[in-house]
């Protein structure tokens, strides 16, 4: 069993898990069961996440003396240019994965200038753009197309993201989860550990709990589905892990 922290925010603990860990490194398991809240359906692949920010400096200055930079009005054509990106891709079928719901890619943009009062110009201006990739949706040039943009109007840009998750559904451990369950194999459009722990393991996604109530106020798990979760793992602990 592998506990990790920071899930929400990068995946830290497990990245620090899959570089540090001694005992992982000498035992990797053969499958592995990232226990996220799926309803109990075996998940087979998940999306992706990037996150590019791009990066504005003007000059702050009271606007009486009119002497101010905004950093607003220089990152503006960029944003412009990511508004005609995001209805691209809500058209575009290249963009686009129909083994997913929604197919799309879920192209987002958020800007923060430090709350700068309406008599001051922005000195610093983030606009934070994020896309969930999918296998086979061309995210490369998505990603590309982001970080030309922000170099067209010299803005200062960064970016990180880790990749979708995929198995072929004919695996042992997918196929393994769908008897236990009853369940067929289905994607999720949210992100998992499974982003990282698949360059260790054969893995499927499967926890109870449903995505609609997570990060809410007053989280929770229906009792029932939680102990029917008990059993399907104990199924799959005794398919795999029980001594020849």
């Amino acid at each position: 069993m592998v506990l990790t922290a920071d899930e929400e925010v990068g995946y830290g603990g497990a990245k620090q898990v899959a570089a540090e860990s001694k005992l992982l490194a000498e035992h990797w398991p053969t499958y592995g069961v990232i226990a996220e809240p799926t309803t109990l359906l075996p998940v087979y692949a998940h999306k992706g996440g990037t996150r590019v920010t791009a990066t504005a400096h003007g000059r702050a200055a009271h606007t009486s003396t009119d002497l101010g930079i905004s950093a607003n009005f220089l990152i503006a054509p960029f944003m412009a240019e990511m508004a005609e990106l995001a209805r691209r891709f809500k058209q575009d079928r290249r963009y686009q994965n129909d083994e997913f719901s929604p197919p799309t890619n879920g192209f987002n943009l958020t800007i923060s200038d430090g709350d700068t009062k309406p008599n001051v110009t922005a000195a610093r201006t983030v606009c934070t753009v994020g896309f969930r990739s999918m296998p086979n949706d061309h995210s490369d040039e998505v990603l590309e197309m982001i970080l030309a943009a922000a170099r067209r109007h010299n803005l200062e840009v960064d970016w990180y993201g880790f990749g979708p998750f995929y198995a072929d559904k004919s695996s042992p451990i997918v196929q393994a989860a769908v008897r236990a369950t009853g369940a067929a194999p289905v994607t999720v459009p949210f992100g998992t550990e499974a982003a990282i722990f698949k360059e260790y393991a054969d893995l499927v996604i499967l926890g109870p709990g449903d995505i609609a109530q997570a990060h809410t106020q007053g989280e929770w798990i229906d009792i029932a589905q939680l102990a029917r979760a008990v059993e399907v793992y104990r199924t799959l602990i005794a398919a795999f892990c029980t001594a020849a």
